[in-house]
Order: C-alpha cells, then structure tokens, then sequence
C-alpha cells in the first residue's frame, strides 16, 4: 500500500511541476504578444490605402476603347481559309498553302462531305497514313526565304500520295518563295520583344 501511495505522489508532483513550467512557458509567450488593434487605427490605415489607389493613378485607357478588337477576327472564315480532307466518314482541316502536292487520282478527297465526323490532324493522319505522306519543313521555307532543294521538289512532285507541309510535326503554310531582296536579314528576323512605354 505504501508503494502505491508513494507512486501517487510522484506522479502528482511531476504533473503539478509540468504545469506549472508550462505556465511559465506561456507568460514569457505572452510578453512578446501586441496589443489590438483599435477601431481608430483600422479606419486610418483604411484611409490611407483609399487615397492612394494606384488602380486611380494609371490614367485613361490606352487603345481605342470602344471598338471590339475581335471584330476583324470574327470575319474571318476557317474553311475557306483551309484545306479539307475527307475520307470514311471522317474530315480534318489543314492550313490552305500546307498541301504541296495532290495527284490527280486523290483530288476527290479535298472536299467537304456532309455529314462527316471532324478529327484532329493527328488523330485523321495517323488512320490515313497511307495516302498522306508529310515533309517537314524549316521554319525559313514556311516563309518562303529558302526554297526546297532539287530532290525534295523532285520528290514532291513524283509523288503518288498527298503531300502536307509540316513543322514540328503540325501541317504549315508555305509561302510562294520571294525574290532575293524581299527576304529580310537574319537581324530583321529576330523575334518582337514588347517594352514599356
């Protein structure tokens, strides 16, 4: 009995001596804590931040803001500005100018068939590969700075199947190639950087 009684007090001297270090730990807390804030200081720093609203200093808009810019996109007509490939039931559309080469037996399949199901150049390319072949292209080609070598203008058109134009792995216009002093120097070639006014 008397070791149990004895167990008891030694437990309750620890707990009463954990509490009360963790008391001390709580008033040395607290001297660090701040007082709140007051309604007075709330309404002041409110204020504050009011009058200098830098949303008020930017100024009229710049641009013309009462014209919708997406109004010279909206005319724009996608399949009249593309190429369109039907077969089985299924169509794709591809920029107008990436289609280097059709043979004659394959022209019926560059048109619009009711009813077609649309798919994605890669999806419709990979159940048509047998008869659309793609070269891909530079991006300097694509603009018409450099023209094609004599063996891929051979190929091209000694070809049996369609030919699309593609650059990293997406179907690409090709523009007519330009005369030597259209093309722009390396220099004028570098890409647009915006900088604030």
């Amino acid at each position: 009995m008397k070791n149990s009684s004895t167990a008891l007090n030694l437990l309750f001297s620890a707990l009463f001596g954990l509490a009360s270090f963790t008391t001390a730990q709580a008033q040395n807390s607290l001297a660090g804590m701040r007082d709140v804030a007051k309604h007075d200081d709330l309404s002041r720093k409110l204020r504050m931040a009011n009058q200098s609203d830098p949303i008020r200093d930017l100024g009229p808009p710049a641009g013309k803001s009462d014209e919708d810019p997406s109004l010279p996109m909206a005319e724009r007509d996608l399949v009249k500005s593309s190429a369109v490939f039907s077969y089985r039931g299924y169509l794709t559309l591809v920029p107008k100018r990436a289609v280097l080469h059709v043979p004659p037996a394959l022209e019926g399949r560059l048109a619009i068939v009711n009813g077609a199901k649309v798919q994605t150049w890669k999806n419709f390319h990979q159940s048509n590969r047998g008869w659309i072949r793609t070269m891909e292209v530079s991006r300097e080609q694509a603009l018409g700075h450099v023209a094609f070598s004599e063996e891929a203008a051979k190929a091209i058109s000694d070809s049996s199947v369609v030919v699309v134009a593609t650059y990293k792995g997406g179907p690409i216009s090709v523009l007519p190639l330009k005369e030597e002093d259209q093309v722009p120097s390396r220099d004028d070639m570098k890409p647009i950087t915006f900088q604030k006014q």
